[in-house]
């Protein structure tokens, strides 16, 4: 296999550089965490409703 495989193409930069801004920004503002509390709470509020 040459080495070209592993190069991406314009279009997959762009996309590669969109999705690094985007983790970038969602972690930044807590935004992972505040999902995490949700369904923590979610989860937790659903086991009182199977009694």
């Amino acid at each position: 296999m040459s080495d070209s495989s592993h190069e991406m193409n314009p279009k997959e930069r762009i996309i590669q550089d969109r999705v690094n801004q985007s983790r970038i920004f969602l972690r930044s503002n807590g935004f992972n965490q505040s999902l995490k509390d949700l369904w923590r709470d979610i989860k937790e509020d659903a086991k009182y409703d199977l009694l």
